[in-house]
């Protein structure tokens, strides 16, 4: 069962675009949970609060559960920040790809666990700023994404190594899509990260949209 990497990406696109909790990087994940949904986060510390019991969680850093009518994020506040952030946003990418709960060690867990690390990634560190980043000449490198997108060593290799085996041309029109607004809304994080050329990006912009006018007439 393949993990449907499309979903994720196209879902942490949409919230990349449409919140108001992200204007820069790195940014609160607590902030957009309580931006986009109702979902309440609350530290393991708390769960005896809610009288759960720390061994039904099934993970060390984060779990999504339903408690009287409300969804919960408990997390681990004893991990690193940049691990925390990580995990709550993996658990909202389970909420926003409408995830099924299911037992751990099948094949629908794995793919369903393979996307929540995906989308998180991609909200984390949007795949459009890095390659925009690397076209201006950033190397984007671990000690590069740990610094200016607060996240953790691991996180930023895998996003490296993702990204390395990832053929941007071959991604489809839906994952396409937010491409131009999404460089657009973070041009001024582009732009402190990357100083030099700063009207690089607004001139490339506006002439895509002059070369798309021109191929919708020829159509």
């Amino acid at each position: 069962m393949k993990p449907d990497f499309k979903l994720a990406y196209t879902k942490a696109n949409i919230l990349l675009v449409t919140t108001e909790a992200i204007n820069s990087f790195p940014f609160s994940s607590k902030e957009l949970i309580k931006e986009r949904t109702d979902i309440r986060c609350r530290s393991y510390r708390k769960a005896k609060e809610y009288c759960v019991d720390m061994r039904d969680f099934g993970s060390e850093s984060a779990a999504l559960m339903g408690y009287h009518g409300k969804m919960i994020i408990f997390y681990d506040d004893a991990k690193p920040v940049t691990h925390i952030n990580f995990s709550i946003l993996h658990e909202l990418g389970h909420s926003d790809m409408e995830h099924k709960k299911c037992d751990e060690h099948n094949e629908l867990y794995d793919k369903q666990e393979v996307e929540a690390n995906a989308y998180a990634a991609q909200i984390l560190m949007p795949e459009q700023l890095l390659r925009y980043l690397q076209h201006r000449g950033i190397r984007i490198s671990v000690p590069f994404l740990v610094e200016n997108f607060g996240v953790s060593e691991p996180a930023a290799q895998k996003r490296i190594k993702t990204i390395s085996n990832t053929v941007e041309e071959w991604r489809s029109r839906a994952e396409k899509e937010y491409d131009d607004i999404i460089l657009e809304k973070y041009l001024p994080l582009i732009n402190h990260l990357c100083p030099c050329n700063q009207f690089d990006y607004e001139e490339e912009f506006n002439m895509q949209r002059e070369r798309d006018r021109w191929n919708s007439r020829r159509w």
